[in-house]
């Protein structure tokens, strides 16, 4: 009498085995994609969050047409310690109470910071640009944007046009 066989052989084993492996790579595998992505997603909104704060802080400034309002601000580079590592950054900063506030780029020691605004030729809008994102030479993860735009003083606008004949 033939004695039956009783539970697995070795190479059946050895394929459930590998079949495992290869299911447990390939759910790791997407785990750290997703792990990535999430990571990218989250450095985008941060840049645009910075952006949209400061472009809205600056442009609510013109255009309330106080005279000279947009010299209230600079952007202004910061070192901060940590760790050990000194990170520096272009901060829009409230220049007359020296209070920074957002972070625009995280920048190279060297980098200038750029100039916030420029008047324009017309006298009644600003180019403003903002340097956003990480800015150093070895980061390539999301990048740096230099955005440029240009707001106008509302009310210097419609005195031009009153005065005009």
């Amino acid at each position: 009498m033939a004695d039956q066989q009783k539970g697995f052989t070795l190479v059946e084993l050895m394929v459930a085995m590998t079949i495992g492996t290869v299911i447990i790579l390939g759910a790791g595998q997407l785990f750290l994609t997703t792990f990535q992505t999430f990571r990218t997603v989250d450095a985008l909104s941060r840049k645009q969050e910075s952006l949209i704060f400061a472009a809205s802080t600056l442009s609510n400034s013109i255009r309330e047409g106080e005279e000279e309002v947009i010299n209230d601000y600079g952007i202004k580079l910061n070192e901060r310690i940590s760790n050990g590592v000194t990170q520096y950054y272009c901060v829009l900063q409230y220049i007359e109470d020296d209070e920074p506030l957002v972070d625009l780029a995280r920048i190279d020691p060297n980098t200038p910071c750029p100039v916030l605004s420029s008047l324009n030729g017309d006298d009644v809008s600003h180019t403003l640009t903002l340097l956003v994102g990480d800015c150093r030479k070895e980061s390539s993860k999301t990048g740096c944007d230099e955005i440029t735009f240009k707001v106008t003083d509302r009310n210097k606008i419609i005195s031009n046009q009153e005065m005009a004949p």
